[in-house]
Parts: C-alpha cells; sequence; structure tokens
C-alpha cells in the first residue's frame, strides 16, 4: 500500500472530522460472536467484520481496535484479535474492502469504517487502535502519524513504517510491533527498533514463532494489555496497581527465562522494555540490576553479531534471485532462464522444509528469503496482470507456485491470467489445481476474467465442484 501525501490527508481529516460522533443507542448486533460483514450505512459497497466482547452494554464507552489486512479478509483478521478482545473489553472491526492496491480503495474503506463504528458504537475517544498486517501495518502507521492523535496506538504485523516514513519525536501514539522470527521483514524490525528506541518512542517489538501473518492469540493478548497499561499510565484508563504490578513481574520473569536460557540478547530487550515499560509505574531496579550485569557480558554482543550476520545471508540469497525476477517483466526478459528460475525457488522450499527446527537460524534465514520471493512473485504477477502483460503474471505466478508451502492461491492467479490470453484448456487445468489445493473462495469464480466462460459446460461443472467443495468445509467440524 503506498501512501500518497493528498489521499492521506483525506483519510486523516475523516478521521478527525468523525471523532465525536459516538452515539449511545444500542446495538442491534449480539455480542460475544463474530459477525463477518456489517454494511456501513453512509455506503453499503463499504462493510467490515465485528466482534462486540460478551459484555458489551451500549451503557459505557469502550476501546476499539480498527484492523486492516492486505486481502481485504476482515473475518480472518477478527478471529486472530478476538480471544484477546474478549478478556480485555474491546470491541474490534475489521474493514472488507481495504487491501494492497490502488490507495484510494484503503482511503475509502478506511472512511467508511470509521465513520460508521463512531456513528454506530459507543467508542472511548482516547482509546482507539489501528492495527495492520503487512500493507494494512504500512497504511495504519502512516495514519496514525498524520492525524493528529486520531488513534492511542497501533498494532503493526509483519510490517513496519511506510517506506518514506520514520519514527519522530514525540508521536502521540504507542507502537506495538509483531513479526515471525522467519518473516521476510524480520530485519526490518530489527533495525526499527534502534529508530524508535533513538526517537524515545513509547514502543514494544515482539517476535514470534512463525511466517508472515497476523500474529497468534497470546501475541494480541499481550499487545492489548500492553496498551492498557499504556492507557493507565497516560490516564485514559483508570490505574490498577494490582494489574500493573503483575504485568510487571510476568515480563520480567519472561526476561529471567530467557536468560537461564542463555538467550541473551533477547532477554536484554525483555528487560529493557520492563524498564520503559513501567518505571514510573513499578518497581524496575531489578531489571535494571540485570541490565547492568549483562551490558558486562560478551555474549550479547556475539548474539547481535550473529543477528546482522544472519540479515545479510538472507540478503545474499535473495538479492541474485530477486535480481532475475525484476527482469521478467521487463526488455530484458529474454535474458532470464525461468526454468532455472524456478528450479532455484523450489530447492530453496525443500531446504526450508526439509530442517525441522526452527529455531536454527540457518533454517530462519532460508525461510525469510523464500517467504519474500515468494511474496515479491505475487506482486510482480499482479502487478503484470494490471499492465495487461499476462505472460509475465504466468511466468511470476509459477515462480510463487514453486516455493509456495501451498500453491493454491497461485495456481487460482494462473488461472486469471490464463482466461485473459483466452486460453480455456490452461484456465481450466489451472482452477483443477486451486481446487485441488484447496482453494474455493466463493467468489473467485465470479472474477471478471471469467466472466466470458461462465456458459460453457466445463466451467459450470467445475464451478459447482467448487461450490460443493466450500459447502462441505463450512459444515466440517
Amino acid at each position: 500500500m503506498t501512501v500518497h501525501r493528498a489521499i492521506l490527508t483525506i483519510v486523516c481529516l475523516a478521521f478527525v472530522h468523525w471523532s465525536g460522533l459516538a452515539q449511545d443507542a444500542p446495538s442491534a448486533f449480539p455480542a460475544g460472536k463474530v459477525i463477518p460483514a456489517v454494511l456501513c450505512s453512509a455506503d453499503s459497497k463499504q462493510s467490515y467484520a465485528l466482534y462486540l466482547p460478551s459484555t458489551f452494554s451500549a451503557a459505557r464507552k469502550w476501546p476499539i481496535i480498527y484492523l486492516f489486512d492486505p486481502l481485504a479478509r476482515g473475518e480472518v483478521a477478527v478471529e486472530a484479535v478476538r480471544a484477546a478482545a474478549e478478556k480485555l473489553g474491546y470491541i474490534v472491526v475489521a474493514s472488507n474492502n481495504s487491501r494492497n492496491g490502488p490507495m484510494a480503495d484503503s482511503t475509502a474503506a478506511a472512511n467508511a469504517v470509521w465513520r460508521d463504528t463512531q456513528e454506530r458504537f459507543p467508542v472511548e475517544e482516547q482509546r482507539r487502535y489501528l492495527a495492520g498486517m503487512s500493507g494494512g501495518s504500512r497504511l495504519v502507521t502512516a495514519i496514525a502519524l498524520s492525524c493528529d492523535g486520531c488513534a492511542a496506538g497501533v498494532i503493526a504485523n509483519a510490517a513496519g513504517f511506510p517506506i518514506d516514513k520514520a519514527p519522530q519525536r514525540n508521536m502521540k501514539f504507542a507502537y506495538y510491533g509483531a513479526v515471525g522470527n522467519a518473516d521476510f521483514n524480520y530485519g526490518e524490525f530489527v533495525e526499527l527498533r534502534k529508530k524508535l528506541e533513538e526517537a524515545g518512542s513509547q514502543y514494544r517489538i515482539r517476535s514470534f514463532d512463525g511466517q508472515h501473518g497476523w500474529a497468534p492469540p497470546e501475541v494480541w493478548l499481550e499487545a492489548l494489555n500492553w496498551m492498557d497499561m499504556r492507557a493507565m499510565a497516560a490516564g485514559s484508563l483508570a490505574r490498577d496497581p494490582a494489574r500493573i504490578q503483575q504485568t510487571a513481574d510476568e515480563e520480567l520473569v519472561k526476561a529471567r527465562d530467557l536468560q537461564t536460557k542463555n538467550n541473551l540478547l533477547a532477554a536484554v530487550r525483555e528487560y529493557e522494555s520492563v524498564v520503559r515499560d513501567f518505571k514510573g509505574l513499578a518497581d524496575v531496579s531489578p531489571a535494571e540490576r540485570s541490565l547492568a550485569e549483562l551490558a558486562k557480558n560478551k555474549g550479547v554482543r556475539a548474539e547481535q553479531k550473529r543477528e546482522t550476520s544472519a540479515l545479510e545471508q538472507q540478503e545474499r540469497i535473495s538479492g541474485p534471485l530477486s535480481d532475475q525476477m525484476q527482469a521478467i517483466g521487463s526488455d530484458e526478459s529474454d535474458n532470464v532462464d525461468l526454468n532455472a528460475l524456478k528450479h532455484d525457488f523450489a530447492d530453496l522450499k525443500q531446504r526450508a522444509g526439509s530442517l525441522p527446527n526452527s529455531d536454527d537460524l540457518k533454517v530462519l534465514v532460508v525461510r525469510r528469503a523464500l517467504g519474500g520471493l515468494v511474496i515479491a512473485a505475487y506482486e510482480s504477477g499482479q502487478h503484470s496482470m494490471e499492465g495487461k502483460n499476462y505472460r509475465a503474471a504466468l511466468a511470476y505466478f509459477d515462480l510463487a507456485a514453486a516455493g509456495s508451502a501451498n500453491p493454491a492461491f497461485a495456481h487460482y492467479q494462473r488461472a486469471r491470467a490464463y482466461a485473459m490470453l483466452a486460453d480455456k484448456k490452461g484456465m481450466l487445468a489451472e482452477l483443477r489445481l486451486a481446487l485441488g489445493g484447496g482453494f474455493h473462495d466463493a467468489s473467485a469464480l465470479s472474477a471478471g476474467e471469467f466472466q466470458s466462460f461462465q456458459g460453457l459446460a466445463e466451467f459450470q461443472a467445475l464451478a459447482a465442484e467448487w461450490k460443493a467443495a466450500g459447502e462441505k468445509e463450512r459444515v466440517s467440524p
């Protein structure tokens, strides 16, 4: 999601304009249940997934978190946060329209969801939070940087700041970043941590076992609890000394456990978070003493060097392959050996999957490199589709299939390209591969690329199988 300044300004003006219109009318929606699609009153083309905690009542105001998924999967995003929101009492909404692509689409989605929820629900104005994944993270961070206090915090999953933005001093929001240890953007958060520290920001960076995607439920519970701690420090939430002390103690235990396991760099970062987050709220002297001891430990510097070396190795793996990929859609495409490049992707996939220990840094480096290459292949393929270079799109999606653990979605994208080339045989073959791999999104066959094939008997038969597979999945336990 490339953020254009003029469009972003429109988003921010809308956010500020609708900042005080929450009504106290009771909600017509059931609490304690994920609602896949709520139509926006002012624009029925826009919708959002919704979760109200089971204790919801219109008699009081509630914190709210706005989610933006890169593929407009509102229900998926809400499900990621649901357990934490239920426990800590947050309203959760996630756009079903905002996705990676034209910024104007995300602008319309953000405005519509913000306006509708501010009018419809009793929202606590000082406790509004923005969260996103991948391109959605960059979008919400850009909004928070520009909207003059519209959000109390940002929870960024799998991607950091917009490419042309950096942490600023006196930012008006707290920043929580979550990234998988095998995410190709892991290195971005290593560098971002330094910039946030230099800017004096209120921040926390949490890594977890996993690749590019939404953080798991336990990380979300930490993230929302951390935002509550920040709200208590700011005075927008009543202080609960017992809860503050309990949270500080739990974080200190995490740090000591990491130190006991000789994971020294992670221990240092955890102790630093305890001091940064709880100074003035709880006694942080135990964490300060541990930091002073670890400052003398050569093992910490050795781990920092290994981390830097791993990031450099990731670039050595992905850089040459990325350069070749960029040439596919250019005038130099004849110089690219597609079969060799596809073989390289498949080889990386084998290496990433053949070593089961996800904590092994060498394995993580391969997984990070491969993940970045696959995402780049998808993005380049979509860009080629938009530019009507369908042959290049086929090549890019073929690479994505070669590197993906589950290539079903890549086969669907290849079917779109074949459809635009009027290649019925290729289109049907790819759709069958997508269906066989488990991809059968209900609206996928309604895409514009397939309109001219809707009347064909072969297409209708496949559509019936597609629908049956989806229905079977919905009723299965």
